[in-house]
Protein backbone atom coordinates (compact mmCIF):
# COMPACT_ATOMS: atom_id res chain seq x y z
CA UNK A 1 0.00 0.00 0.00
CA UNK A 2 2.75 2.06 0.86
CA UNK A 3 4.62 1.35 -2.03
CA UNK A 4 0.96 2.38 -4.61
CA UNK A 5 0.73 5.89 -2.52
CA UNK A 6 4.36 6.81 -3.35
CA UNK A 7 4.35 5.84 -7.04
CA UNK A 8 0.90 7.74 -7.48
CA UNK A 9 2.79 11.19 -5.57
CA UNK A 10 5.92 10.48 -7.69
CA UNK A 11 3.74 10.34 -11.04
CA UNK A 12 1.66 14.29 -9.49
CA UNK A 13 4.84 15.52 -9.02
CA UNK A 14 5.96 14.68 -12.56
CA UNK A 15 3.07 15.99 -13.91
CA UNK A 16 3.46 19.52 -12.17
CA UNK A 17 6.60 19.77 -13.33
CA UNK A 18 6.09 19.13 -16.49
CA UNK A 19 3.42 21.78 -16.59
CA UNK A 20 5.18 23.91 -14.82
CA UNK A 21 7.86 24.09 -17.81
CA UNK A 22 4.99 24.65 -20.31
CA UNK A 23 3.83 27.38 -18.54
CA UNK A 24 6.95 29.32 -18.78
CA UNK A 25 7.29 28.39 -22.61
CA UNK A 26 3.90 30.17 -23.43
CA UNK A 27 4.99 33.52 -21.95
CA UNK A 28 7.39 33.89 -24.21
CA UNK A 29 4.80 32.60 -27.07
CA UNK A 30 5.02 35.26 -29.29
CA UNK A 31 7.25 38.23 -30.33
CA UNK A 32 4.51 40.00 -32.45
CA UNK A 33 6.60 40.13 -35.92
CA UNK A 34 7.46 38.29 -38.52
CA UNK A 35 11.11 38.04 -39.32
CA UNK A 36 12.22 39.01 -42.76
CA UNK A 37 15.93 37.91 -43.69
CA UNK A 38 16.70 40.60 -46.95
CA UNK A 39 19.52 38.78 -49.35
CA UNK A 40 20.90 41.66 -51.62
CA UNK A 41 22.86 40.56 -54.50
CA UNK A 42 25.10 43.13 -55.18
CA UNK A 43 27.22 41.03 -58.24
CA UNK A 44 25.27 42.89 -61.17
CA UNK A 45 25.44 45.81 -59.79
CA UNK A 46 29.04 47.54 -59.78
CA UNK A 47 28.72 48.57 -56.03
CA UNK A 48 31.34 46.93 -53.42
CA UNK A 49 29.05 47.79 -50.04
CA UNK A 50 30.09 48.41 -46.47
CA UNK A 51 26.91 47.95 -45.35
CA UNK A 52 23.25 47.66 -45.85
CA UNK A 53 20.59 49.81 -45.10
CA UNK A 54 16.89 48.83 -45.31
CA UNK A 55 13.54 51.07 -45.34
CA UNK A 56 10.04 49.77 -44.38
CA UNK A 57 7.26 51.84 -45.99
CA UNK A 58 3.66 51.33 -45.22
CA UNK A 59 2.13 49.91 -48.55
CA UNK A 60 -1.13 51.81 -48.09
CA UNK A 61 -0.07 55.57 -48.01
CA UNK A 62 3.62 55.17 -48.26
CA UNK A 63 4.70 56.81 -45.10
CA UNK A 64 7.49 55.75 -43.37
CA UNK A 65 7.16 52.47 -40.87
CA UNK A 66 11.32 52.34 -40.14
CA UNK A 67 14.79 52.86 -41.06
CA UNK A 68 16.41 50.09 -39.85
CA UNK A 69 20.01 50.18 -38.41
CA UNK A 70 22.59 49.27 -40.68
CA UNK A 71 24.36 45.88 -41.12
CA UNK A 72 27.47 44.91 -42.44
CA UNK A 73 27.63 43.87 -45.85
CA UNK A 74 29.16 40.28 -44.67
CA UNK A 75 26.71 39.98 -42.13
CA UNK A 76 22.90 38.43 -42.42
CA UNK A 77 20.30 41.40 -42.39
CA UNK A 78 17.50 40.73 -40.94
CA UNK A 79 14.35 42.98 -40.50
CA UNK A 80 11.19 42.70 -37.99
CA UNK A 81 7.71 43.70 -39.39
CA UNK A 82 4.16 43.51 -37.39
CA UNK A 83 1.44 42.23 -39.84
CA UNK A 84 0.70 44.64 -42.83
CA UNK A 85 1.65 45.09 -46.45
CA UNK A 86 4.81 47.25 -46.86
CA UNK A 87 7.57 48.23 -49.74
CA UNK A 88 11.54 47.67 -49.00
CA UNK A 89 13.63 49.81 -49.95
CA UNK A 90 17.25 48.66 -49.96
CA UNK A 91 20.26 50.53 -50.24
CA UNK A 92 24.30 50.07 -50.02
CA UNK A 93 25.83 51.68 -46.86
CA UNK A 94 24.39 54.59 -45.00
CA UNK A 95 23.07 58.39 -46.19
CA UNK A 96 25.24 59.50 -43.18
CA UNK A 97 28.82 58.17 -45.23
CA UNK A 98 27.52 59.52 -48.47
CA UNK A 99 27.60 63.29 -47.19
CA UNK A 100 29.62 65.99 -49.23
CA UNK A 101 28.57 63.28 -52.43
CA UNK A 102 25.06 63.02 -52.06
CA UNK A 103 22.35 64.36 -49.94
CA UNK A 104 18.76 62.07 -49.01
CA UNK A 105 16.12 64.10 -48.57
CA UNK A 106 11.99 63.13 -47.78
CA UNK A 107 12.89 59.90 -46.19
CA UNK A 108 9.62 60.15 -44.46
CA UNK A 109 7.78 59.06 -47.49
CA UNK A 110 8.51 56.51 -50.70
CA UNK A 111 7.16 59.41 -52.87
CA UNK A 112 9.74 62.10 -51.85
CA UNK A 113 12.87 59.99 -50.47
CA UNK A 114 15.32 61.55 -53.03
CA UNK A 115 19.13 61.22 -53.32
CA UNK A 116 20.22 64.75 -54.41
CA UNK A 117 23.78 66.09 -55.76
CA UNK A 118 25.62 68.09 -53.70
CA UNK A 119 25.95 71.93 -54.78
CA UNK A 120 29.35 72.86 -55.74
CA UNK A 121 29.32 76.38 -54.74
CA UNK A 122 32.87 77.91 -56.34
CA UNK A 123 32.16 75.78 -59.78
CA UNK A 124 28.42 76.90 -60.00
CA UNK A 125 29.79 80.65 -59.83
CA UNK A 126 32.00 79.78 -62.37
CA UNK A 127 29.14 78.45 -64.68
CA UNK A 128 26.91 81.30 -63.77
CA UNK A 129 29.67 83.51 -65.16
CA UNK A 130 29.57 81.90 -68.13
CA UNK A 131 26.45 81.73 -68.75
CA UNK A 132 25.73 85.35 -67.87
CA UNK A 133 28.26 85.80 -70.71
CA UNK A 134 26.40 83.99 -73.49
CA UNK A 135 23.18 85.60 -72.34
CA UNK A 136 22.21 82.40 -71.40
CA UNK A 137 21.69 82.75 -67.45
CA UNK A 138 17.72 82.07 -67.84
CA UNK A 139 19.01 78.18 -67.85
CA UNK A 140 19.24 78.58 -63.78
CA UNK A 141 21.56 75.56 -63.86
CA UNK A 142 24.22 75.19 -60.73
CA UNK A 143 27.26 72.38 -60.90
CA UNK A 144 26.77 69.75 -58.24
CA UNK A 145 29.60 67.51 -57.10
CA UNK A 146 30.46 64.24 -58.57
CA UNK A 147 28.73 62.05 -56.79
CA UNK A 148 29.69 58.58 -55.23
CA UNK A 149 28.28 54.74 -56.33
CA UNK A 150 24.55 54.13 -54.81
CA UNK A 151 22.53 51.24 -55.99
CA UNK A 152 19.20 50.66 -54.82
CA UNK A 153 16.26 48.28 -55.16
CA UNK A 154 12.45 48.54 -54.06
CA UNK A 155 10.79 45.26 -52.94
CA UNK A 156 6.93 45.88 -53.27
CA UNK A 157 4.21 43.91 -52.48
CA UNK A 158 5.66 42.10 -48.84
CA UNK A 159 2.50 40.97 -47.36
CA UNK A 160 2.82 40.07 -44.01
CA UNK A 161 -0.27 37.39 -42.62
CA UNK A 162 -0.66 36.68 -38.77
CA UNK A 163 0.36 32.88 -39.69
CA UNK A 164 4.13 34.75 -40.56
CA UNK A 165 4.46 36.14 -36.85
CA UNK A 166 7.98 34.23 -34.44
CA UNK A 167 6.30 32.15 -32.10
CA UNK A 168 9.02 31.18 -29.27
CA UNK A 169 8.99 28.14 -26.97
CA UNK A 170 12.25 30.16 -25.53
CA UNK A 171 13.42 33.75 -24.77
CA UNK A 172 15.08 34.58 -28.42
CA UNK A 173 18.58 36.34 -28.48
CA UNK A 174 18.53 39.57 -29.08
CA UNK A 175 19.73 40.44 -32.49
CA UNK A 176 19.90 36.86 -34.08
CA UNK A 177 17.16 35.33 -36.60
CA UNK A 178 14.63 32.79 -36.11
CA UNK A 179 15.37 29.18 -37.62
CA UNK A 180 12.81 29.66 -40.75
CA UNK A 181 12.97 33.52 -41.53
CA UNK A 182 10.85 34.41 -44.42
CA UNK A 183 13.57 35.18 -47.47
CA UNK A 184 13.56 38.08 -49.98
CA UNK A 185 15.93 38.20 -52.40
CA UNK A 186 16.82 41.44 -54.08
CA UNK A 187 19.10 42.70 -56.65
CA UNK A 188 19.99 46.63 -56.68
CA UNK A 189 21.31 48.14 -59.60
CA UNK A 190 23.31 50.91 -60.46
CA UNK A 191 21.27 54.65 -60.02
CA UNK A 192 24.61 56.36 -60.89
CA UNK A 193 25.73 56.50 -64.25
CA UNK A 194 29.02 56.90 -66.20
CA UNK A 195 29.72 59.73 -68.65
CA UNK A 196 32.70 59.08 -70.79
CA UNK A 197 34.05 62.28 -73.11
CA UNK A 198 36.40 61.73 -76.06
CA UNK A 199 36.94 64.66 -78.15
CA UNK A 200 39.23 64.70 -81.36
CA UNK A 201 40.80 68.08 -82.00
CA UNK A 202 42.32 68.65 -85.09
CA UNK A 203 45.39 71.17 -84.13
CA UNK A 204 45.54 70.07 -81.12
CA UNK A 205 48.62 71.02 -81.15
CA UNK A 206 47.97 74.36 -81.03
CA UNK A 207 46.07 74.31 -77.54
CA UNK A 208 48.34 75.10 -74.21
CA UNK A 209 45.05 73.27 -72.11
CA UNK A 210 41.93 73.64 -71.10
CA UNK A 211 40.10 75.52 -68.26
CA UNK A 212 37.08 74.11 -67.13
CA UNK A 213 34.49 72.05 -68.93
CA UNK A 214 30.51 72.15 -68.24
CA UNK A 215 28.42 69.17 -69.27
CA UNK A 216 25.07 71.39 -68.64
CA UNK A 217 21.67 69.45 -68.66
CA UNK A 218 21.76 66.22 -66.75
CA UNK A 219 19.88 65.03 -64.04
CA UNK A 220 20.04 66.93 -60.87
CA UNK A 221 19.36 63.30 -58.63
CA UNK A 222 17.32 60.12 -58.27
CA UNK A 223 13.98 60.14 -57.49
CA UNK A 224 14.33 56.53 -54.62
CA UNK A 225 11.05 55.29 -54.06
CA UNK A 226 9.96 56.08 -58.09
CA UNK A 227 13.04 55.16 -59.27
CA UNK A 228 13.35 57.26 -61.80
CA UNK A 229 15.95 60.55 -62.15
CA UNK A 230 14.36 63.81 -60.84
CA UNK A 231 13.36 66.41 -63.79
CA UNK A 232 15.38 68.60 -62.00
CA UNK A 233 18.61 69.71 -64.36
CA UNK A 234 21.69 70.44 -63.16
CA UNK A 235 25.81 70.51 -64.31
CA UNK A 236 28.76 68.83 -63.96
CA UNK A 237 32.17 70.56 -64.16
CA UNK A 238 35.09 68.59 -65.44
CA UNK A 239 38.89 68.72 -66.77
CA UNK A 240 39.20 67.54 -70.60
CA UNK A 241 42.93 65.80 -70.46
CA UNK A 242 45.12 62.70 -71.08
CA UNK A 243 45.91 63.98 -74.47
CA UNK A 244 47.17 61.49 -76.95
CA UNK A 245 48.14 62.17 -80.62
CA UNK A 246 47.11 60.24 -83.35
CA UNK A 247 49.47 57.68 -84.90
CA UNK A 248 51.75 59.17 -87.29
CA UNK A 249 50.84 62.76 -86.40
CA UNK A 250 52.18 65.65 -84.49
CA UNK A 251 48.94 67.77 -84.82
CA UNK A 252 45.92 66.06 -84.18
CA UNK A 253 44.85 64.13 -81.43
CA UNK A 254 42.14 63.42 -78.61
CA UNK A 255 41.41 64.53 -75.45
CA UNK A 256 39.22 62.50 -72.58
CA UNK A 257 37.05 62.80 -68.92
CA UNK A 258 35.83 60.33 -67.27
CA UNK A 259 33.39 61.10 -63.92
CA UNK A 260 30.24 59.67 -62.35
CA UNK A 261 26.73 61.35 -62.61
CA UNK A 262 22.90 60.73 -62.36
CA UNK A 263 22.72 60.65 -65.85
CA UNK A 264 19.66 61.54 -68.03
CA UNK A 265 16.65 63.33 -66.59
CA UNK A 266 13.12 61.42 -65.55
CA UNK A 267 13.13 58.07 -67.37
CA UNK A 268 15.34 59.59 -70.06
CA UNK A 269 12.55 60.20 -72.44
CA UNK A 270 12.17 63.67 -72.31
CA UNK A 271 12.58 66.78 -74.61
CA UNK A 272 15.57 67.69 -72.42
CA UNK A 273 18.81 69.38 -74.16
CA UNK A 274 22.28 68.63 -73.30
CA UNK A 275 25.42 71.19 -73.73
CA UNK A 276 29.04 70.73 -73.72
CA UNK A 277 31.24 73.71 -72.84
CA UNK A 278 34.82 73.27 -73.67
CA UNK A 279 37.54 76.53 -72.80
CA UNK A 280 40.54 75.74 -74.76
CA UNK A 281 43.65 78.03 -74.39
CA UNK A 282 45.56 78.11 -77.16
CA UNK A 283 49.48 78.46 -76.87
CA UNK A 284 49.33 82.02 -77.83
CA UNK A 285 47.71 82.43 -74.36
CA UNK A 286 44.28 83.40 -76.17
CA UNK A 287 41.17 81.49 -74.84
CA UNK A 288 39.18 79.49 -77.51
CA UNK A 289 35.71 79.00 -75.41
CA UNK A 290 33.10 76.62 -77.89
CA UNK A 291 29.59 75.19 -77.09
CA UNK A 292 28.29 72.34 -78.52
CA UNK A 293 24.41 71.11 -78.32
CA UNK A 294 25.34 66.83 -77.83
CA UNK A 295 21.89 66.16 -77.32
CA UNK A 296 21.77 64.01 -80.47
CA UNK A 297 25.81 62.89 -80.00
CA UNK A 298 24.79 60.78 -76.26
CA UNK A 299 24.55 57.63 -76.71
CA UNK A 300 23.88 54.99 -73.77
CA UNK A 301 25.45 51.88 -73.32
CA UNK A 302 23.99 48.80 -70.34
CA UNK A 303 26.80 47.12 -69.68
CA UNK A 304 27.31 43.55 -68.11
CA UNK A 305 26.69 45.14 -64.48
CA UNK A 306 23.78 47.34 -65.60
CA UNK A 307 25.40 51.13 -65.39
CA UNK A 308 24.09 52.87 -67.49
CA UNK A 309 27.18 54.53 -69.52
CA UNK A 310 26.86 57.79 -71.55
CA UNK A 311 29.00 58.02 -74.24
CA UNK A 312 30.04 61.96 -76.21
CA UNK A 313 32.32 61.64 -79.10
CA UNK A 314 32.67 65.03 -80.81
CA UNK A 315 35.15 66.46 -83.43
CA UNK A 316 36.80 69.34 -83.15
CA UNK A 317 38.94 71.93 -84.81
CA UNK A 318 41.19 74.36 -83.15
CA UNK A 319 43.03 77.50 -85.27
CA UNK A 320 46.02 77.63 -86.14
CA UNK A 321 48.24 79.74 -83.75
CA UNK A 322 52.22 80.59 -82.96
CA UNK A 323 53.63 81.17 -79.75
CA UNK A 324 55.01 84.48 -81.09
CA UNK A 325 51.57 85.95 -81.91
CA UNK A 326 49.59 88.52 -79.51
CA UNK A 327 46.87 86.75 -77.33
CA UNK A 328 44.53 87.05 -74.75
CA UNK A 329 47.21 87.06 -72.18
CA UNK A 330 47.98 84.20 -69.13
CA UNK A 331 45.23 82.54 -68.26
CA UNK A 332 46.19 81.39 -64.72
CA UNK A 333 43.00 78.50 -64.69
CA UNK A 334 44.37 76.74 -67.67
CA UNK A 335 45.31 73.07 -67.19
CA UNK A 336 47.66 72.24 -69.47
CA UNK A 337 47.88 68.42 -70.89
CA UNK A 338 48.50 65.18 -68.83
CA UNK A 339 49.93 63.34 -72.00
CA UNK A 340 49.50 59.22 -72.34
CA UNK A 341 52.02 57.20 -73.80
CA UNK A 342 50.99 54.82 -76.21
CA UNK A 343 52.71 51.64 -76.79
CA UNK A 344 52.11 51.03 -80.44
CA UNK A 345 53.07 47.95 -81.42
CA UNK A 346 55.78 47.01 -84.45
Amino acid sequence: MKVRLLCMLSLVLLVLAVSSCRRDHLYYASSGTATILVEPDWSRSGVHPNGVTVYAYNASDGSLYKRFPPVAATAKCYVRLPEGDYTLLVMNDTPEEFAGKIAFTGEESLSTFRAMGVKDEQRSLRLSEQLTTKAEAGEELYCIVEPDTLAVSVIRGLHVTPEMLDYFYDRPDEGTGVESPIEVKTAPSSVISTVNIKAHVKGLKYAKGTTLSFLRGVAAGHRLGLEENTLEQAAHAFVLNSRVFDEGSDSDGTIKARFLSFGLPGNGETDSRYYLDINFVLVNGENHPLTFDVTDLISVDVSLSLQLSLNLDLEIELPEVGEGEEGGGFNADVVEWDDETVDIPM
